[in-house]
Formats: C-alpha cells, structure tokens, sequence
C-alpha cells in the first residue's frame, strides 16, 4: 500500500491502558513515514509511559492538559491542533474514553481535542474481554460508528489480566495500513480538467502603487490542490500571492485583470470546469503613470475604468464546461448571489461574506442554477473546498 503520511498532521491519543507501551513504536513509524506527529496523552497514561518518551518519538511536544506551557507558542493550542490534524488515532483507546467520546464528554486534553477536530477519526480499543463485551460499551462503539469513527480491532490474545480472549489492541502496523486507508486520497475527478483562478489582481497607479484587494489567495489554493490530490488536471492561474502552488498543478502566474483575462481565454478549451475563486479587480486607473507619482505634488487624483468581466464573458463561451463562480457581499449576501449566477450564466456559486478575507476558514453558501442553497458550517479552508468540489460534481 502506497505512503499516504508523509507532511500529514496525526495526532495520537494515548489514554490508561497497558497497551500504551505498544503505542511508543506506532509513534515512531509513523514519524518514520513522514508524518507530522503530536501526541496527547491522558494523566492515566502517563503512569505507563512517560511523557518524555513520546516527546522524544515524535520530536514534539506532548499535550497533557489544556494549559500546558510547551504549547505557549500555540494560540488556544488543543483548538489550533485540533484544526490542524487531518486525522487523529486514539491508542489504546479504553472503555472510559470510549465512554467519554461517545457521550460528548470533553473533560481533559484528549477528549477535547478529538471533539473540536473535523479530522478522520482512527480508534484501536484495548480492554478487558467483559469490557468489551458490555453492552453499554457496545452501544458507545455503535454510536461513534455511526457518526464516522473508524475502528481497528480488537484483536484476540494474551491480556494483561492473563486471559487468552477479545480485546487486545492492535499492532502497530496493522493500524499504520487502515491509516494509509483513511488517508487515501478520493480519485473522483480523475480524467477531468480543471482550471482555476486565485489571489487578488493589482491595477497599476505606477510603477510602485497599484490597486488591489484583500484576497490571499488560499481559497484557490485549496481548490487546486483538494482537484489534483482528487486526480484531476489542473491549472492554476494566480494573481500574486504568498502562497507556493501545489506542486501537482500547472502553475501560470498573472498580475492585473487584463493578465488574468488573457490567461485564462487561451486556457479555457476543453476544461471540463472552470472555478472563478480569484478577485479579480472591478476597477483599474484609467492612465497608469510611467514614473513613481512624487509625494510632494499637491494630492492625486485617479479616474478609473471598468476591467472586463472575465466571468461575464466565460458565461457567453461555455462548451460543455461547468463554470463555478464566487460573490463577496457586504449586505443582502444570498439574493445578491443568485443575481449574479444568473446575470452570469453560472452553474454554481460560492458566496461568503467579507470575513473570508485571509482567514484560514470560511462559512460559505453554495447556491445551484435551480436555486438550492447548501449553507456549510465554518470550515478550514481546505475542507470547504472539497465540499466546493462534492457540489461540482453533483451537477
């Protein structure tokens, strides 16, 4: 099975069961694999394994509760890790924590964590057979099932109680193939192509000053790289940004409005969808000045001209293509979408407010050509954009 840990962010909980000691080698495959590894332990676990060991395994520091101060370089360091995992494995995974998970119960690092993630969640149960056995522990199990955690065994063996029977907890490399499992990228856009627009236009005022808006580019970014982890082809063409492009992606780098409309007419053809995230601008100087404007003239004053309307015209020349376009509202956010998708000639658009602007995360509105509207949560960014990606696809 081929690696899919390396750059992953895996957080491995590590709650009070004597199968904490096989959780060391897990830790240190895993780092081996290239992942990114953080390990949260609860104050039971430490009484089996030392916090120093992991700290050690996995080169970073290790979350023991809420406030610890190896984490100071963190803000809200559960919450920010939290966001950050894109998958956690709790192991061993106890019937008390089990316990705790299933009923919402978030009273230490761990359960915290895990609770405040959107990640893929992996749990290896370890406990005595009647544990596991129980039925109020099987109900916990059935319930966090149905709310899409992932479990890996247990596995049948010699107990820390002696007995030979149920509910050993996995070994390491069993847990490291259902990982890669998890993590395996879903390849429903292969053999399609995708071009895609990001960042902010800059209108020059000289050769110093121009124009410009606060779009960061990430959205885009996240579009381009969520397609091509999703197998699709895809060109990205940017306006500047700090952002380094997925190394998957045909990279075409633009600067004004004008850059971006040419760009992006010669690489329409043949794109099977074509997703609008830049902010592209509305408005450029009408005479861009060929010398720095000096400071010491008494004010400036600029008269500007529309830019073309590069959605506008992409409306007009659909061939088959869907086309995905974005709306930034101050006011009246979701009547003034559904506007533009129709003055436009959209299939689908993304609206959002001003908020999204260099965030990390975005609540956005998702708005079809028949007028369904799927409001999502506030999502990282890289999660809307697979959720962007899910509503293409339903066309």
């Amino acid at each position: 099975m081929p690696n899919m840990l390396k750059k992953k962010t895996i957080i491995v909980g590590v709650s009070g069961g004597i199968a904490a000691y096989k959780t060391c080698t897990l830790v240190s495959r895993l780092k081996d694999l290239g992942a990114d590894v953080w390990v949260a332990m609860t104050a039971e676990a430490t009484k089996l394994v030392g916090p120093q060991t992991f700290r050690t395994l996995s080169g970073n520091p290790v979350i023991l509760d809420l406030f610890s101060d190896e984490l100071a370089g963190l803000p809200v360091p559960h919450i920010s890790l939290a966001e950050k995992a894109d998958l956690i494995v709790v192991a061993p995974a106890t019937a008390n924590i089990i316990g705790k998970m299933a009923n919402g119960i978030a009273d230490d690092a761990l359960t915290t964590i895990v609770l405040a993630s959107r990640a893929k969640k992996l749990i290896a149960p370890a406990m005595n057979a009647n544990l596991w056995r129980n039925q109020i522990v099987k109900e916990n199990v059935r319930k966090l099932d149905e709310h899409d955690f992932h479990f890996v065994g247990p596995a049948k063996g010699k107990l820390a109680c002696g007995d030979s029977d149920i509910g050993r907890m996995s070994e390491p490399e069993e847990m490291i193939e259902k990982i890669n499992e998890l993590l395996k990228p879903n390849a429903d856009l292969a053999g399609k192509r995708i071009l895609i627009t990001a960042g902010g236009t800059r209108e020059a005022i000289d050769p110093v000053r121009y124009i410009g808006n606060r779009s960061s580019g990430k959205m885009g970014y996240a579009l381009a790289e969520a397609a091509a982890a999703r197998g699709a082809e895809v060109i990205l063409i940017s306006a500047p940004t700090s952002l380094v492009p997925p190394p998957e992606a045909r990279h075409i780098g633009v600067v004004s409005a004008k850059d971006m409309y040419e760009a992006v007419m010669k690489h329409r053809h043949d794109q099977n969808i074509i997703i609008m995230a830049a902010a592209v601008a509305d408005f450029r100087p009408k005479i861009t000045f060929w010398q720095k404007v000096k400071k010491d003239r008494d004010g400036l004053q600029l008269e500007l001209a529309n830019t073309i309307d590069i959605l506008k015209d992409l409306g007009n020349l659909k061939n088959g293509s869907k086309l995905v376009g974005f709306a930034v509202e101050t006011e009246n956010l979701e009547e003034n979408a559904k506007d533009k998708l129709l003055k436009k000639n959209l299939d689908l658009i993304v609206a959002n407010d001003t908020a999204a602007f260099e965030a990390d995360s975005s609540q956005l509105k998702l708005i079809d050509r028949d007028g369904n509207v799927e409001d999502l949560p506030e999502l990282p960014k890289k999660e809307a954009a697979n959720r962007i990606l899910d509503a293409v696809l339903r066309l």
